[in-house]
């Protein structure tokens, strides 16, 4: 009976806090964050963060999420991205990473610690940067399209390094030839399945003709714990499932009914809790015990992202305008950071002073982009 009441008491908070976001066109997960830091251990104390129904949800949770995140993204644009989004992806991964990563170490923290928090530092969100065109009209601009492409090739290589960086972590052993077997493995596996996806998609259509969502829960599932399997983790896996199921080769109205099923799971129900629950962990000592490392991280993600992004768009004679407004849509930041910093917590990686850091990073810089590119998009097509 308890953990019914913990649901329900997170559902309402999450029903409420998305109302007051949407209201304001802020993102919504963060309205469920500052939502769980209220009914959690932190303010009122109404939902225990012991609770292993909320537990299990969450995790769930961040299953789903990766799994929408692959349906969202069409391995053919992936394949085929344009030179401009890959140069300009590889800009906003490498700055920022490189930048954190020399940050986290200035202020004393292990080289485990450093990689985690560079990487959370390179990712963007997706969601946030459509958004962001979206609400200012310009979803159909040239700047858009190079800045979406880049968002997913962003995620991409920061899942790639996520599963690298978290298997030096767990067996300690950073000498070159395993970083290099680690590497190898996970590019195979990303190339393997997205390439087999592509050859056997064709067939896939009377697989999903009738049980759709099942089968594309198996697909999951199968190549999540294939991930696992190969010490990889299983977040990889839902986020190439995802990929596996597209709109080319199935009928409208089948991939309308699985997309809508997993998006309710995902952002309704299942990854709001995940959202929530995440404040459970934060720790706003870290505020005032580590003030000048947090200060130093959100200031190395905002300019290494900006400039990253932005100056590999301006090196390809992209307008200046246009490549500010590239940068500061992939300094947004969200669902992907956050699922990779809660792994790192669960796993020991990271402390919550640390995963406090990386929240509150996400929330800083994801703002610092609503609201400073208002007044530069307007002008800059």
């Amino acid at each position: 009976m308890e953990d019914f009441r913990s649901l329900l008491i997170l559902m309402v908070i999450v029903w409420g806090m998305g109302k007051v976001f949407r209201t304001f066109k802020l993102p919504v997960l963060f309205g469920e964050l500052i939502g769980g830091i209220i009914v959690g251990p932190a303010v009122l104390g109404l939902v225990s963060p012991d609770s292993e129904t909320i537990h299990l949800l969450a995790k769930l949770g961040v299953f789903f999420l990766m799994l929408h995140a692959g349906l969202e993204s069409d391995p053919h644009e992936l394949l085929h991205a344009s030179k401009k989004s890959l140069v300009v992806a590889a800009g906003g991964v490498v700055l920022p990473f490189t930048g954190g990563y020399l940050v986290a170490q200035l202020f004393g923290q292990t080289v485990p610690v450093s990689l985690f928090v560079a990487m959370c530092m390179s990712c963007t969100a997706i969601a946030i940067s459509t958004r962001l065109f979206k609400d200012n009209k310009k979803l159909k601009t040239r700047t858009a399209h190079i800045t979406i492409g880049a968002a997913v090739l962003d995620d991409i290589f920061a899942l790639i390094l996520f599963s690298v960086v978290l298997s030096l972590a767990e067996t300690g052993d950073f000498a070159l030839l395993p970083l290099l077997i680690i590497l190898a493995k996970t590019v195979a596996f990303f190339f393997v399945v997205i390439i087999g996806g592509l050859r056997i998609s064709k067939y896939m259509n009377r697989f999903l003709r009738d049980k759709g969502f099942t089968f594309t829960l198996i697909v999951g599932l199968i190549l999540g714990l294939t991930a696992e399997s190969i010490g990889l983790h299983m977040v990889i896996g839902a986020f190439l499932a995802g990929l596996f199921i597209r709109e080319e080769v199935l009928d409208e109205k089948t991939f309308n009914k699985i997309e809508d099923r997993i998006y309710g799971l995902s952002y309704s129900f299942l990854g709001p809790i995940f959202f929530t629950s995440l404040a459970f962990y934060l720790d706003f000592t870290a505020i005032t015990q580590a003030t000048w490392f947090l200060i130093a991280v959100v200031v190395v993600a905002i300019i290494g992202k900006v400039v990253g992004a932005g100056g590999a768009a301006l090196l390809q004679k992209i307008p200046f305008k246009q490549s500010l407004v590239i940068g500061l849509a992939m300094n947004s930041r969200g669902a992907v950071e956050l699922i990779i910093a809660s792994i790192g917590i669960q796993k020991g990686i990271i402390d919550q002073n640390v995963f406090s850091i990386l929240v509150i990073m996400a929330f800083a810089t994801t703002f610092f982009s609503i609201f400073s590119i208002r007044p530069v998009i307007k002008h800059a097509e």
